[in-house]
């Protein structure tokens, strides 16, 4: 589906469409479809937005400001928002739009996939309302709807550790990749200070989950924002599962660094050591870089 629709008469349309069923993917897979009541209901990012009103440019703009200012100042130089100019882009789970624009805004030509319906009315108007061109698709990440050999860059920010076929998702990123292109995925480390600190400890030991359920139930409760209790699958890795998951996959030349720390987040007696350094070490976030041969 292409950008060109009708304006909405308002940003109050929004909160109409946002009350209407959104369309959904059968996909006979429980987390799939907790996945789809989750970000239907709950825009990734929106929860971050305090001032402005939904659906405006400024909301949009509010909620870059927080991912790219507070939460994660890393993320605009580590995953190459200006250097694809000219080369298309495919983003799996593009949310609501907020990273796929940076590739947009520097020349891109863009293409957002998402399993959510109500993500991707999100992307469109935030693309609308910056003047920004792309294309958008209803679809699931590991069936990708693309012929071979379609993308110089596949990106894919915090989704597909929300997969139960995880490495099938990787084989057809490597199938729509060009020979040569290029993945940048990010997903939960496991060797992090909030996995071990915030899931393990507080929630697992101190809160006594764990003495009755999986780190993987204590995970799908807490990790996601959620407003009306859905419990997506969430995954952690380690550098090496990573890393060994995408050369399966058929990927090479593939690196990996750690990053994403908040101010806070450490212990006051750790308090003298900056985020950014604690992040590269600790960090809550894998971002891994890889090839297709050729």
């Amino acid at each position: 589906m292409s950008l060109t629709e009708p304006k909405p008469d308002s940003p109050n349309s929004l909160a109409t469409s946002a009350a209407a069923p959104k369309p959904r993917i059968m996909t006979d897979d429980h987390y799939k479809e907790q996945v789809q009541d989750q970000w239907n209901e709950d825009a990734c990012g929106s929860h971050y937005v305090e001032q402005a009103q939904e659906g405006t440019l400024e909301w949009y703009l509010e909620a870059e400001r927080y991912r790219y200012g507070t939460y994660g100042p890393w993320m605009p130089s580590v995953m190459e928002f200006a250097k694809h100019r000219g080369k298309k882009v495919l983003e799996v789970g593009g949310g609501m739009g907020t990273d796929l624009s940076q590739f947009a805004k520097h020349g891109a030509l863009t293409t957002d996939l998402d399993l959510s319906a109500g993500h991707l009315e999100h992307a469109k108007r935030n693309f609308r309302l910056r003047g920004l061109s792309g294309e958008f698709v209803h679809g699931d990440g590991e069936a990708l709807p693309f012929s071979d050999n379609t993308f110089d860059v596949v990106y894919s920010n915090g989704v597909i550790h929300h997969t139960p076929d995880t490495i099938g998702v990787a084989r057809d990123m490597l199938r729509v990749l060009k020979p040569g292109g290029k993945v940048i995925i990010m997903v939960y480390a496991e060797n992090s200070w909030h996995y071990w600190r915030e899931q393990v400890i507080r929630l697992g030991i101190e809160q006594g989950h764990l003495a009755q359920h999986s780190m993987g139930w204590v995970m799908s409760g807490s990790v996601e924002k959620s407003s009306k209790g859905q419990r997506p699958l969430v995954k952690v890795y380690t550098r090496k599962r990573l890393r060994a998951m995408f050369e399966a996959a058929g990927f090479n030349r593939i690196s990996i660094v750690q990053r994403q720390m908040v101010k806070g987040e450490l212990l006051p007696v750790l308090s003298w050591i900056p985020v950014s350094l604690a992040g590269r070490f600790v960090g809550w976030n894998l971002i891994l870089k890889a090839h297709k041969p050729g």
